[in-house]
């Protein structure tokens, strides 16, 4: 996701569509997007941090289930 949002003012990535969003205006989803929200100027900040938080997710998830196997184990050998 982060690489077409990071894409969104120069449009030079290929979209699905067969055609980059130079060649076809108002295209690229993420240019509109964040052209009606006014965000449009921020479209590399936002792609990184949408890139991070997905790290970040990524590493937590496992961790999340970890915790989450433990804590019924722990819950079953209670009963």
């Amino acid at each position: 996701m982060a690489p077409y949002i990071n894409d969104a003012r120069a449009g030079q990535l290929m979209l699905i569509g067969g055609v980059t969003g130079q060649e076809a205006p108002d295209f690229h989803d993420w240019n509109v997007l964040l052209g009606i929200t006014g965000l449009l100027g921020y479209d590399g900040v936002i792609a990184h941090l949408s890139k991070y938080i997905g790290v970040v997710l990524i590493l937590l998830a496992p961790l999340w289930g970890g915790y989450s196997l433990w804590a019924q184990y722990k819950n079953l050998r209670g009963q």
